[in-house]
């Protein structure tokens, strides 16, 4: 997780303030165990499409990827952690 968020640090420092990377930011900060509810009520909240918060998740699992050393487990872990959040945001 440390390196998704760096990657949404460095998203923000590049002026991406988006709605969909503010939520991104948001999400990435509480348990695992509270996504959902997350989701659900940040999309509603900010008007954030599924789509575009995908986008942004998809923008920071690059970062992730491109950023560690590849085939290392630490890419692997925040890799499938990413994943694991596409995942429940597309069963929104």
């Amino acid at each position: 997780q440390a390196a998704a968020d760096a990657a949404a640090a460095a998203a923000r420092e590049e002026g991406a303030t988006s709605a969909a990377s503010a939520l991104l930011e948001k999400i990435l900060h509480v348990d695992t165990d509270e996504w959902d509810v997350e989701i659900r009520s940040g999309c509603q909240e900010s008007g954030v499409t599924k789509e575009a918060l995908i986008s942004e998740v998809q923008k920071t699992m690059e970062g992730v990827i491109l950023g560690l050393e590849n085939g290392s487990m630490a890419q692997r872990v925040q890799a499938e952690y990413l994943r694991e959040l596409v995942t429940r945001i597309e069963a929104m």
